[in-house]
């Protein structure tokens, strides 16, 4: 699995180059023959100088690419700290330059080179890195290496140069059996086989079914089958034009024309009917802006953006549809051609000429753009599922991506680790990126984020005592993302303030609403960072979004997380009591499971503390139970309100009523809500003074404690 992420990753790699290549390819071999005649030297100069910076050094930067992912795979999955990334790439490299003297310009191109290119990788980096896990073969440097590249280089010098002379003494020996060039030994072979086939339909079947394979694989089909391919299309493309000047009907099929443009339309695998299917079915807005950003050149037959991009290569979701369209394609093409429903192919356009045109013009029948029609839609057909079924694939491969990010941040919430969710290597970091970017349009749209609320219920009057406003995302793509997670990555980018508000202010907007029927006392809980408190204009910024929507300080409580951060910043804790001050009331979240829980009653200016859920949830024990009488007592001795989190079950609200609890929160009464479900479940409660459980149909009522 590496060695096929190593691949993707490294064709990726090329996507600029390829993007730049391929418009100098456009201007240097316009659709329109005619054209090149007013080029000047010096712009064909420049086009041809653009194409071999581009398309010419192409494998070179595969083979970089390999080597870079290759390696950075190997240390992730087997923890190797002897592995160096530029020594893997400087193996590889050197080994490549060995397997190609004399023939360096086609052995970097990607039409020539990216075969032996990736075998060289594989290779070379594979024996490399095998050698540097073994101990015998390292030097240590010891104290005096200072630099660590320095070190590395020390450490694995043996591995390097062992690797470098096995493989020249390897190519060596495979050039005195095979010849100096394997790859044209290999062609040469292939046109053998394939030659003397019968030069018909099977031919077209089993030649393009091997081009299409050998790209699948990452190498460029139709150059590396060149010499099979021209054996039979050369002779009958020239028989087609002499049979024109001299005024007959052409009769071979199965020319240049044929297959470039009845049967490659797009470029290899009819990759325009790939781009037409997911502009048409595709519902991922990054398939669809690669297959726009692939279309110009895809129209013009240039289909290297599309194939490195999506990417197709060895991505299996694509290589059936990759593989059976040109094949389904030949079979219509050959058979309309043979019952004589259009002329055989006799012109010859610049295989630049875009779809219809180039039908048209090849055949000088307008019977040959209609059956370009006929393919294109055939090869959409069969695209289609395929589309969605990869779109799905790449779905699930982010969204559990996303649950271990949510997973870190979980931890990160309670406190078991610092996590750095753009920073991390790998995939993840991608995806958190990804996720960063749509949070960050959706705090400057106003758009998608939004709160439910949960109920708190007072067990000595059985009546709601206030609501916590939860914050909520259900991302367009990925579905809910955890709130520990929002808040992470908006920390990173450096918006969590702006998410604070955001949270605060519509909150108070949802309260002011809800006036006319909740009681003036009933406070909405609204979550704060620490990281907030130390921005020097919080509380102002909370006096303003509470004038706003004309409420009085009791009607919001300002809920703190408990974080080692908040106590250091004397600031955030003036904040704190000048808010409070002001009428507002203070929680702590999370009481309990931190390192500084005691601290915080001594400095913070609390009126309220949440035991922590944590401690809800655990077994009933001794020790739990005297923690909680412990929380209490001092909640007791300081005139603090005491509430308890996560309670789910009446088994435990039971038993933390015997331990003197009064104040709860949790599934038992109400899950979240919105704002709607959370007035049709609270309004009735109030309105009527009806007990909190009747609403749920229960008929036990827990005892209230003496």
């Amino acid at each position: 699995m590496s060695y096929l992420i190593a691949i993707q990753r490294s064709f990726a790699l090329t996507l600029p180059v390829i993007m730049v290549g391929t418009v100098a390819l456009l201007l240097r071999y316009p659709p329109v023959q005619a054209l090149q005649s007013w080029y000047s030297p010096t712009f064909v100069d420049f086009c041809d100088s653009l194409i071999f910076g581009t398309f010419g050094i192409a494998s070179l930067i595969v083979l970089v690419g390999f080597s870079i992912t290759f390696t950075k795979l190997h240390i992730a999955r087997h923890g190797e700290r002897h592995a160096n990334t530029a020594l893997t790439t400087m193996v590889v490299l050197a080994c490549f330059f060995i397997a190609s003297r004399g023939s360096l310009t086609e052995a970097l191109s990607i039409g020539n080179g990216l075969l032996g290119a990736l075998l060289i990788a594989t290779v070379s980096g594979v024996v490399f890195l095998k050698l540097s896990g073994f101990s015998k073969l390292r030097i240590p440097l010891g104290a005096l290496g200072t630099d660590p590249l320095i070190g590395d280089v020390f450490l694995l010098m043996p591995a390097a140069v062992l690797t470098i002379f096995s493989f020249a003494t390897g190519h060596f020996l495979i050039g005195q059996l095979t010849g100096p060039d394997v790859e044209l030994t290999f062609g040469n072979w292939l046109a053998d086989f394939l030659g003397g086939r019968e030069q018909g339909l099977s031919f077209a079947l089993v030649y393009e079914g091997l081009a299409q394979t050998f790209w699948f694989l990452g190498f460029h089909g139709p150059n590396t089958l060149f010499a099979a391919y021209d054996v039979v299309t050369h002779p009958n493309t020239l028989a087609n034009f002499e049979a024109i000047e001299a005024g007959l009907e052409p009769q071979a099929i199965l020319t240049s024309q044929f297959f470039d443009f009845f049967v490659r339309m797009g470029g290899s695998g009819s990759t325009l009917c790939l781009i037409a299917a997911v502009l048409i079915k595709g519902q991922s807005s990054d398939h669809r802006k690669l297959a726009l950003l692939a279309l110009i050149p895809g129209i013009f037959n240039v289909n290297e953006p599309l194939i490195f991009g999506l990417p197709i290569v060895l991505n299996p979701v694509y290589f059936i549809p990759f593989l059976v369209t040109p094949l389904v394609q030949i079979c219509t093409s050959y058979a309309a051609m043979a019952l004589d429903l259009l002329p055989s192919t006799s012109f010859s356009p610049t295989w630049t000429t875009p779809v219809l045109f180039s039908g048209y013009l090849s055949t000088g029948s307008p019977a040959g753009a209609a059956l370009q029609l006929v393919n294109l839609a055939i090869g959409i057909a069969i695209y289609i599922p395929f589309v969605g079924a990869a779109e799905r694939m790449a779905r699930g491969r982010s969204r559990r991506l996303i649950d271990q990010l949510m997973t870190s941040s979980d931890e990160h919430a309670s406190g078991k680790n610092q996590t750095h969710y753009l920073r991390r290597p790998g995939p993840e970091a991608r995806v958190a990126i990804s996720i960063a970017h749509d949070l960050e349009k959706a705090l400057n749209t106003r758009t998608g984020l939004y709160l439910e609320y949960q109920a708190q219920v007072d067990t000595e009057s059985w009546q709601l005592s206030g609501a916590e406003a939860l914050l909520r995302w259900n991302h367009p793509t990925f579905g809910p993302i955890a709130p520990p997670l929002i808040v992470g990555l908006a920390e990173e980018m450096g918006r969590l303030d702006d998410l604070g508000m955001f949270v605060l202010r519509e909150a108070c907007r949802q309260r002011s609403a809800w006036s006319s029927w909740l009681p003036s006392d009933f406070s909405i809980s609204v979550n704060v960072a620490p990281e907030q408190l130390s921005e020097p204009h919080f509380a102002e910024n909370v006096l303003n979004i509470l004038s706003e929507a004309r409420l009085t300080p009791k009607q919001i409580e300002l809920e703190v997380t408990e974080s080692s951060s908040l106590l250091p910043h004397r600031s955030s804790v003036q904040a704190l009591c000048l808010l409070r001050n002001a009428g507002f009331s203070i929680a702590l979240d999370d009481f309990g499971m931190g390192h500084t829980s005691i601290h915080y009653l001594r400095e913070l200016p609390l009126d309220k503390i949440k035991i922590d859920r944590s401690i809800t949830v655990a077994a009933a024990s001794h020790a739990n139970d005297l923690i909680v009488k412990s929380i209490l007592e001092l909640g007791q001795s300081l005139g603090i309100t005491i509430l308890t989190e996560g309670v789910e079950h009446e088994s435990q609200l039971e038993h933390f009523m015997g331990l003197g609890c009064k104040h709860y929160q949790g599934f038992l009464f109400s899950r979240p809500l919105g704002t709607d479900a959370f007035r049709s479940f609270a309004q009735p409660l109030i309105s009527e003074e009806r007990n909190v459980l009747s609403i749920k149909g229960q008929s036990y009522r827990p005892p209230v404690p003496a």
